[in-house]
């Protein structure tokens, strides 16, 4: 009974925080606009490039190559970068650049409705106004969020049994804040 219960409580955490869900209340803007701000340490940091370097910024680039291209005619489909079964783990869904791959909005959320706050406020701020706080997650509903893509699909030939702490370890640029940004959230401690 108490394993039901933290099974019910996990998920209704996951359910509340993950971005997919209230998603259809704001609209995708793209990486490029979290490019502005987070690509030196001037402004908020080098998040972008940490991402641009990482395994998800190629993600739908994936789908291009000849390799991806067989193993979906095996399943049936002709061009992986235009189905959506391929399309639902190599791109954030619902942003109108596809080619970015995976990016800050598949864990962030949709960014109309926090950008500019989080521009003008701070990251708190963008928390209140939509921005999934993925900074303060629990690592099971991180792992939650990476694992509606990173699991066991008859579809995918490629699977690679997923551990959080290692993969993750490949994609978190929490340590990219700028100096300046970290001061300040210092200073209002």
């Amino acid at each position: 009974m108490m394993r039901l219960m933290k099974v019910v409580v996990l998920l209704a955490i996951v359910v509340g925080l993950s971005p997919s869900y209230g998603a259809e209340e704001y609209d995708f803007v793209g990486a490029k606009k979290c490019k502005i701000c987070h690509s030196t340490d001037k402004k908020a940091g080098t998040h972008f490039k940490v991402w641009e370097k990482g395994p998800h910024a190629k993600a739908f680039e994936t789908l291009l190559t000849d390799k991806a291209k067989e193993a979906a005619k095996k399943h049936g489909i002709e061009d992986p970068s235009k189905a959506e079964a391929c399309l639902s783990c190599h791109t954030t869904v619902g942003s109108p650049k596809p080619e970015e791959g995976v990016s800050c909005e598949s864990c962030h959320g949709a960014g109309s409705g926090y950008l500019k706050v989080h521009e003008k406020e701070g990251y708190e701020a963008a928390v209140a106004a939509g921005m999934v706080d993925f900074r303060n997650m629990e690592q099971e509903a991180k792992e939650a969020t990476c694992t509606k893509c990173h699991k066991e699909d008859p579809m995918n030939d490629f699977y690679k049994p997923f551990n959080f702490e290692e993969y993750f370890k490949k994609i978190d640029h929490s340590g990219a804040t700028s100096p300046k940004v970290l001061e300040e959230r210092e200073k209002g401690k």
